[in-house]
């Protein structure tokens, strides 16, 4: 059993955001963008947009979003919907249902149905960062927690490996640099660097494919709790302290 502290007893609501990268993936530029919203009812909404162009044509556009509810007694987030959607190139979809009440999540991945046993607490593709978050705040160097990924339950783990100093076009930015652990014989790499001043927005991101393709993405424009994030100077020195 992993033992995971509740987002109420360690770590404040997350900050709301957008965010607009640049990206490029196997070669070919694209428009990335990410957001959390809350609702007036604490509900959280995570969306992901991902659009592959081309001599100004868009060839695939990937969306996700992930619902989650705050629980009415101890105010704990909890997933209730997940969705994958590509299309274009490479056209798929992949949608889960979280049905707490039954202990059961549905996930409904293109022609195939799955039913996960369902655990408090459990995380999804997208709303995993809002844990990886908390365990940071937290402390923690070795973050793992139960994800529902592609039709069934997995151990997700990250591992701080730094604070590191990163240069984008909004200035320079202190992160906290993490790297998805994945099994040894994986061909996936997924490194991620985190701002420490800005809620551990997302600054940058290296993944490298199964099939040699890469996705980066390097933030070019972003607000969180409404108001504009910048970096520092360029000229102004920052020292990098290993973790």
């Amino acid at each position: 059993m992993l033992l995971i502290l509740p987002y109420s007893l360690e770590a404040a609501p997350p900050s709301p955001f957008t965010a607009v990268y640049e990206a490029r993936y196997g070669g070919f530029k694209a428009n990335a963008e990410r957001s959390l919203q809350i609702g007036e009812n604490g509900q959280v909404e995570m969306n992901t947009m991902l659009r592959l162009k081309m001599l100004g044509k868009t060839l695939s556009t990937i969306k996700e979003k992930s619902i989650l509810t705050a629980d009415a007694l101890s105010g704990e987030l909890k997933p209730e919907a997940y969705s994958f959607v590509q299309s274009g190139i490479g056209k798929r979809s992949r949608h889960i249902a979280f049905d707490w009440d039954a202990g059961q999540a549905r996930a409904d991945i293109g022609n195939d149905l799955y039913e996960i046993p369902l655990e408090f607490p459990v995380a999804d593709n997208l709303s995993a960062y809002l844990e990886v978050r908390n365990q940071l705040l937290a402390g923690e160097v070795e973050i793992i927690f139960p994800a529902i990924d592609k039709g069934k339950l997995e151990e997700y783990h990250f591992r701080v490996l730094a604070e590191e100093e990163v240069s984008t076009s909004l200035g320079l930015f202190r992160t906290v640099k993490i790297e998805r652990v994945r099994e040894p014989e994986s061909k996936r790499s997924t490194i991620m660097w985190l701002a420490l001043d800005w809620d551990y927005l997302l600054v940058k991101l290296e993944q490298l494919e199964q099939n040699a393709r890469g996705i980066e993405l390097e933030l070019k424009q972003a607000a969180v709790m409404g108001n504009s994030v910048t970096g520092k100077s360029q000229k102004e020195p920052e020292s990098i302290s290993e973790l």
